[in-house]
């Protein structure tokens, strides 16, 4: 069972790998992404110019996410549509809408709080995820916490979640500072990679497994 997870993940990255044009789509979009989301935050809506920029990254953030997110569900079973894009849009905000008002609700609970920032990380580091990208690849809801599929979002998370952390908080001091902050961008620039490349393989290594189950 767990070894057709394994090949799943691995077929992925392989085709991740050969598909060059929506690997290069796919780094354009989320350094686009990326540019878009600290504008967003490092912008101040001061003038007409500034808020105008506000406005537009509103929408462009949202619509490179998306389009990111089409890529890694279909470049490895198939091509991406508008169609696909829009699907996303669809069954995406709702799920968003519900977990926003269950951290919501969590926040609210005064007692218990050790068992309360547990669930409020599951919610938001595994249950809203792993739903996010069964309603994506459009398999059933029963099937997202399935043994495999939890697996492959395990293995995964190990790459876009646990080995960024590590190197975004690891402190490593030398006596020379542009040396540093050399070293600073470097972890930076490989976490934001591992991010891109853990996250990508993970949906696709599930939307592979899916269509192998379909084919059963």
């Amino acid at each position: 069972m767990f070894t057709e997870s394994i090949i799943s993940i691995v077929s992925a990255a392989r085709a991740l790998f050969k598909n060059r044009r929506a690997l290069a789509i796919m780094l354009l979009s989320y350094a686009g992404l990326l540019a878009a989301l600290y504008l967003l935050v490092s912008t101040r809506e001061a003038t007409i110019g500034q808020i105008v920029l506000t406005m537009t990254l509103v929408v462009v953030a949202p619509a490179l996410f998306f389009v990111l997110q089409g890529l890694s569900v279909s470049y490895a079973t198939g091509p991406l549509s508008r169609r696909l894009i829009g699907k996303l849009i669809v069954v995406s905000v709702p799920l968003i809408g519900v977990t926003l008002l269950a951290v919501y609700g969590l926040g609210k609970v005064n007692s218990h709080a050790t068992v309360v920032t547990t669930l409020r990380y599951l919610l938001i580091a595994v249950v809203a995820p792993l739903l996010a990208i069964q309603l994506w690849i459009g398999t059933s809801l029963r099937k997202a916490f399935a043994p495999q599929s939890v697996f492959v979002y395990a293995l995964g998370f190990l790459i876009f979640a646990v080995a960024p952390y590590f190197l975004i908080i690891k402190t490593i001091q030398t006596e020379r500072a542009w040396l540093e902050l050399s070293i600073l961008v470097l972890r930076l620039s490989i976490a934001a990679v591992l991010i891109l490349l853990g996250w990508v393989t993970t949906v696709g290594g599930l939307s592979v497994l899916n269509h192998r189950n379909e084919q059963i």
